[in-house]
């Protein structure tokens, strides 16, 4: 009887430590105005919703996790790796925050995840102005 409690009781562990910080969001992607030029962004951008007032576009989920213990700043890099190989060049819903894991190489583990977007004229604006941060 025991073993059949420890059983289900480490199987419901394992499910929640492979549990995701990513909620989804629906966006309204903004198009380009008629006539408007696609622009390159000087930084890469991070926002916990998405640009403001600049037109953009959503090109897919991405997360990074580590399987020990760590600094969740330390995912940065490769979070923005994972963007710029879809082809992005902002990430919007932006979360990182510690998992509880089942092992004890990692009770604590950092994950980051978003949505990789590509702003395609950032009309003169900062990230800061965007309603964002920079990475």
């Amino acid at each position: 009887m025991n073993k059949k409690i420890l059983l289900v009781v480490s199987l419901a562990a394992l499910l929640f430590t492979g549990c995701s910080n990513y909620k989804r969001r629906a966006y309204t992607e903004i198009p380009l105005a008629e006539g408007e030029e696609t622009a390159t962004v000087s930084e890469f951008c991070a926002f916990e919703d998405f640009p403001q007032d600049v037109p953009f576009k959503v090109l897919g989920v991405v997360q990074k996790k580590k399987g020990v213990y760590g600094a969740t700043t330390s995912l940065r890099p490769a979070i923005m790796d994972l963007v710029r190989a879809k082809g992005g060049n902002a990430i919007g819903n932006f979360h990182e925050n510690q998992r509880l894991g089942l092992w004890p190489w990692n009770a604590v583990r950092p994950v980051a995840s978003g949505d990789a977007m590509i702003i395609l004229n950032p009309r003169g604006k900062s990230c800061a102005e965007m309603g964002g941060f920079a990475l």
